[in-house]
C-alpha cells in the first residue's frame, strides 16, 4: 500500500508537458516574457513617448506589480513609414495570453489609447495593444538589478519563415552557452506581421561590465558563426541595419 501511495505521489509531482516546447514552457508555471506592439497615431509620436515614460513612475510600477507585471521598458522604431512602439515586460500571471489585458487594465496605460492605433489583429481580439507571438526564449546569464536593456528589429524572408521557426524551436546548445558566457540574459524573440512583411523583434539584457570585449567574443565564437550563417540567410535587413539588425530607440525603462 505504501509503495502504491509513493507511486501516486510521484506521478503528481511530474511536470506537465505538451507537444510543443512553447506550450510546455507555458504549462511549467515559470515567468513569461511579453512583447506588445501598437502604432503611433499621426502627429502623436512625441506625446506618446512622453506618456510611455510615465509607465515607469513609482505609482504606475506599483499598479503594474499588482497586475503581475514587472521589468517594463518601451521602445520605438519607424517601420513602413509609421512609428511603431514595443512594450516589453516580465509576467507572472497564470494565463500568458491574458498579459495584454492585465497591461491594459492598469490606469496609467489608458492615457495611451488616444495616442496609438491598434494592429489589425489586436482589433480582432478586442485589444488596443497586440501581444506578439513569442517564438524563442533564452535565460542566459544570471540577472542583475539594473542591466542594460536593448531591443532590435529585422524582417524574415517569407520563403524562409518555416526554416527560421524550426531553428528557434531547438537552438543549438553551443549558441545558448555563448549567450550566458557573453553576459546576456532574458533574451526573447517575437514575430508580428505588418501587411505582407513579417517583422522580428528581440529584447535582451546585458549584465556584464565590458560590452566591447563580450561583443568580440560573441563574434569570434565558432558556434555563433555557424549559427548566424544559417539564420542570417533567413532574414531581410532594414535599410539602416548594422548587419542584420536595426536598433530600436529606447523610450523608458
Amino acid at each position: 500500500m505504501k509503495s502504491l501511495l509513493a507511486a501516486a505521489l510521484a506521478l503528481l509531482a511530474l511536470p506537465v508537458f505538451a507537444f510543443s516546447p512553447y506550450e510546455s514552457y507555458l504549462q511549467s508555471g515559470k515567468q513569461t516574457h511579453v512583447g506588445l506592439i501598437a502604432v503611433a497615431k499621426d502627429g502623436k509620436t512625441e506625446e506618446l513617448a512622453s506618456a510611455l515614460k510615465t509607465l515607469n513612475e513609482k505609482k504606475a510600477a506599483k499598479a503594474f506589480k499588482k497586475a503581475d507585471i514587472t521589468n517594463l521598458s518601451t521602445y520605438s522604431k519607424e517601420l513602413q513609414g509609421k512609428t511603431w512602439v514595443m512594450v516589453y515586460f516580465d509576467y507572472d500571471g497564470d494565463n500568458y495570453l491574458e498579459a495584454v489585458q492585465d497591461f491594459e487594465s492598469v490606469k496609467a496605460t489608458q492615457t495611451l489609447e488616444a495616442l496609438v492605433a491598434p494592429h489589425p489583429r489586436a482589433k480582432r481580439y478586442g485589444d488596443v495593444w497586440l501581444q506578439m507571438e513569442w517564438i524563442n526564449y533564452i535565460h542566459g546569464a544570471k540577472p542583475i538589478d539594473d542591466p542594460d536593456r536593448l531591443a532590435m528589429v529585422t524582417r524574415v524572408k517569407p520563403e524562409r519563415e518555416q526554416e527560421y521557426r524550426m531553428l528557434h524551436q531547438s537552438v543549438w546548445p553551443g549558441v545558448t552557452d555563448q549567450m550566458a558566457r557573453g553576459n546576456y540574459h532574458n533574451f526573447s524573440i517575437y514575430f508580428v506581421e505588418m501587411g505582407d512583411e513579417l517583422f522580428e523583434f528581440f529584447y535582451v539584457e546585458y549584465v556584464g561590465t565590458d560590452a566591447e570585449k563580450d561583443g568580440k567574443a560573441n563574434k569570434a565564437d565558432p558556434f555563433n558563426q555557424r549559427w548566424w550563417k544559417i539564420t542570417d540567410a533567413c532574414q531581410d535587413p532594414l535599410p539602416d541595419a548594422d548587419g542584420v539588425w536595426s536598433k530600436m530607440d529606447g523610450i523608458s525603462k
